[in-house]
């Protein structure tokens, strides 16, 4: 039965995908036009598990609305509430973690899957290990007795290794937590290797959503592993109703929801438009919220200030431009110093981000506890003069690379490229800018063959902890690897990183990522240029709309005034 009804979704999918060229997408139904609301996104980085996307990417809305996860960032601060947890106590030496689970909590019931059991202690331990590398929470098998259930079990092992889990892996937990396992149906016991004050941040951020294990026994039944990441099964307040390929994703309530009933009924994720494609749909009414806007069409909306509502929120992200140390014109300080000095970032936020965004300081966004404000002390203000004193007699050819396309922290990489290649060529570098793709990219990473001089990059998180921020694009773990385009490599950066990790204290944790920054500017691997704000556009009817420094909103706390 439960083959049939995935053959039956899938084929339902495979053939609007396949028919798209044809036929434009469905009308968005009434019920969603009279008694919902509809969210204008991209669909660029889109998937329906968190667990697998691409580290250091804006996860889609969609997510935050399915699953829910152990822990919740406490109003942007470090600390971390429960969620689906009720309540955890940490070990006096720092190195177990327990945690009692929230009791009724259902799964969603959907055309793919129905749950025989709420959630429990089994579902944790299979998500957590599984983005662990560890595939122990699936029951094991006598070697002997069943040859058909010794192969189920076997697939699921062989499918498990081909699925990567890139933030996990950007940030190591496998190395910060030894095990999980339950102590009961509701008791789960974490082990880590050393105290790591992270750990609940990590177990908090967007890609640590807990699946249902029940679900992926019954996919790994029919060989069919791979359908969890694809049709999501979760607890959240909302659940996938239907899914158009690159057109929309329709989401209707939990009528089970454990937490507060939502007031929308259903919604709809459109991911059909560009920039301007969104902008226009939402002046036209098609959307009554539309995320990331178009910076320099936001002057559009001051005509309209009883109409709509722009909402926005500083972010945990980073613009930057990293010096490659494996070329040896990159490897001189005073060179990386001179290229920064020469760089106009006052220009770029008028003309990249007209005025979205601010300059950056520091590599910790300000947002983040861990960072200091100040700009005082900052060794790279704008000055070409002295830049040109520096490099002119050194007759540098330098190749820069940029991915192109556009991300959270930086709308228009290219533009950004050709700017600070006019920048470098006052003060007498040559610059070939090379537009390439992401894939080119890893592909070069893998064969150690990127020879770029300088590469425009950036990076995001989906939590305030500053471990998860520097550690995957600068530290010694990391080089060689996509999140580390300096390929810098510091122990003296690596300790500091450890040390803060040991003790929970929020003011000694500030003061070691201090000194880690410190180091980071004094050496420049990189040269921090901007940091975006969060900012989403809705109807003046909408209420309740609260942007994290993460982009994200809680659809369950949103209202439609005048709609019940």
């Amino acid at each position: 039965m439960l083959r049939f009804r995935i053959f039956r979704f899938f084929l339902l999918l495979w053939l609007l995908s396949t028919t798209h060229t044809a036929f434009s997408a469905p009308k968005v139904p009434e019920i969603i036009t009279d008694n919902g609301l509809i969210y204008c996104t991209n669909a660029s980085g889109f998937s329906f598990n968190p667990q697998t996307a691409d580290a250091g990417t804006s996860m889609n809305v969609v997510t935050e609305q399915i699953y829910n996860k152990l822990f919740e960032p406490h109003n942007n601060s470090a600390k971390v509430e429960p969620s689906l947890a009720q309540s955890y106590s940490i070990s006096a030496d720092g190195k177990t973690i327990m945690i009692n689970l929230r009791r009724g909590v259902q799964f969603h019931h959907t055309a793919w899957f129905t749950p025989t059991r709420n959630l429990n202690a089994d579902d944790v331990v299979f998500s957590l290990n599984r983005v662990l590398g560890h595939n122990t929470s699936l029951p094991e098998f006598a070697a002997d007795s069943n040859e058909n259930v010794n192969r189920q079990y076997q697939i699921f092992h062989e499918l498990a290794k081909k699925a990567r889990f890139p933030y996990f892996e950007s940030v190591k937990l496998n190395q910060k937590i030894k095990q999980v396992e339950s102590i009961d149906p509701y008791t789960v016991k974490i082990e880590l290797f050393a105290p790591d004050a992270s750990v609940l941040s990590h177990l908090a951020s967007q890609y640590a959503v807990i699946l249902s294990q029940e679900y992926a026994l019954q996919l790994n039944a029919d060989d069919n592993l791979s359908q969890l990441d694809e049709l999501p099964v979760g607890t959240g307040a909302y659940q996938v109703k239907d899914y158009f390929r690159s057109q929309y994703i329709r989401l209707q309530r939990h009528s089970h929801y454990w937490g507060k009933k939502p007031s929308i009924p259903h919604i709809v994720i459109d991911l059909s438009t560009d920039k301007t494609g969104r902008l226009a749909k939402f002046f036209n009414n098609e959307c009554q919220i539309a995320s990331f806007p178009e910076p320099s069409q936001l002057g559009l909306l001051k005509n309209n200030g009883e109409r709509f509502q722009m909402t926005m929120m500083d972010g945990m992200n980073l613009s930057y431009l990293a010096f490659n140390f494996l070329r040896p014109a990159m490897q001189d300080k005073d060179t990386r110093h001179a290229i920064a000095q020469a760089i106009n970032r006052e220009r770029i936020i008028k003309h990249i981000y007209y005025d979205t965004a601010t300059i950056a300081n520091r590599i910790i966004p300000p947002v983040s506890w861990a960072s200091s404000n100040s700009r005082r002390g900052f060794l790279y203000q704008y000055n070409p003069q002295q830049a040109k004193s520096v490099l002119q007699d050194k007759n540098l050819k330098l190749e820069m690379w940029v991915v192109d396309q556009e991300q959270v922290y930086n709308p228009s990489p290219i533009k950004m490229a050709e700017m600070i290649k006019s920048d470098l060529e006052k003060v007498g570098v040559n610059v070939k800018v090379r537009s390439v793709s992401r894939n080119f990219l890893m592909r070069n990473l893998n064969n150690k063959t990127e020879d770029y001089d300088l590469i425009l990059s950036g990076w995001l998180t989906s939590h305030l902890d500053p471990d998860s921020f520097l550690r995957p694009i600068l530290s010694c773990n990391t080089v060689n690897e996509i999140t580390n385009l300096s390929n810098w490599c510091s122990p003296k950066f690596d300790s500091l990183l450890d040390f803060a990790l040991i003790h929970h204290n929020i003011d000694m944790r500030a003061s070691d990522y201090y000194s880690a920054q410190q180091e980071i500017l004094t050496e420049l691997p990189i040269f921090p240029i901007a940091n975006i704000k969060r900012l989403l556009i809705s109807n003046a009817q909408v209420r309740g709309i609260d942007v994290s420094p993460f982009g994200n909103i809680n659809f369950e706390k949103l209202s439609i005034r005048g709609k019940k």
